[in-house]
C-alpha cells in the first residue's frame, strides 16, 4: 500500500460536523441533559431493539456528553487520522470509520442488553476511533512483520493502557471501545486482502 502525501481532508471534515453537531446540540439545549441527547439521535437500547431506530447506530457518534468528551475524541481523531487517512485512501478509511462507529453501537447494545439488563443512553465517536486504532496496529503488524522493532509492543501497550482506564470509569461505554477496536482491525484485514495491496506502512 503506497502513502501519499497530503490533508486528511476527509478526518478533517469528520472533526468539523462533530464541532458544529456539538454547537447545535448546546445552541439548543443542552449536551449533559439525557432526554434532549435522546432527541438529538443518541443510542438506546429500547429505541434500538424495540422500536428500530436503526439510524441511531449512526448519529450517536456525531454527538458527545460534553466540551471534555469531544474534544478528547477529537484530538484523538485528528492524530489516527493523519495516520491512516493517506494511507488507506479516502474511501476506504470513511468505510472504516463509519462501520467501526456502526459495530460499536452495536456491540454496546448487545453487551448493555445480555451483561447489564438495563437501557442506558449513549453517544460518542470512541468507537469508531478505537477502530481506527484497530486498523492502525493491523497495518504496524504488517508493515513490521519482517523487522524487529518494538513499534508493535509498544503500541499494544498504549492500547492495552487506554482500555484499561476505560475500565476504571463506570460512565465509559467500554463495550463500544472494545468493539470499534475489534471491528477496525478486521475491517482493515479484509481491506488490505480484497485489494491485494502491499502494506508498508510504518508510524
Amino acid at each position: 500500500m503506497r502513502e501519499e502525501t497530503g490533508l486528511p481532508k476527509f478526518t478533517l471534515l469528520l472533526a468539523a460536523v462533530n464541532v458544529l453537531v456539538y454547537a447545535y446540540v448546546e445552541w439548543n439545549g443542552s449536551s449533559y441533559d439525557t432526554d434532549f441527547m435522546l432527541q438529538m439521535g443518541a443510542v438506546s437500547e429500547s429505541l434500538v431493539v424495540e422500536q428500530h431506530e436503526f439510524y441511531r447506530l449512526v448519529t450517536h457518534f456525531f454527538l458527545h456528553f460534553g466540551f471534555e468528551h469531544l474534544f478528547n475524541n477529537m484530538v484523538s481523531l485528528l492524530v489516527l487520522g493523519y495516520a491512516l487517512e493517506n494511507v488507506l485512501g479516502g474511501v476506504r478509511y470513511l468505510i472504516l470509520y463509519f462501520l467501526s462507529g456502526i459495530l460499536a453501537g452495536v456491540t454496546s447494545i448487545v453487551y448493555n442488553v445480555s451483561v447489564i439488563g438495563g437501557d442506558t443512553v449513549s453517544c460518542g465517536a470512541s468507537g469508531a476511533i478505537y477502530g481506527l486504532t484497530g486498523a492502525l496496529l493491523f497495518l504496524l503488524i504488517l508493515g513490521n512483520r519482517k523487522k524487529r522493532t518494538t513499534e508493535v509492543p509498544r503500541y499494544l501497550l498504549f492500547i492495552a493502557v487506554s482500555i484499561y482506564s476505560g475500565i476504571q470509569d463506570p460512565t465509559i461505554d467500554n463495550a463500544a471501545h472494545i468493539g470499534g477496536f475489534v471491528a477496525g482491525f478486521i475491517l482493515c484485514l479484509i481491506m488490505t486482502r480484497t485489494k491485494k495491496m502491499e502494506v508498508t506502512y510504518e508510524s
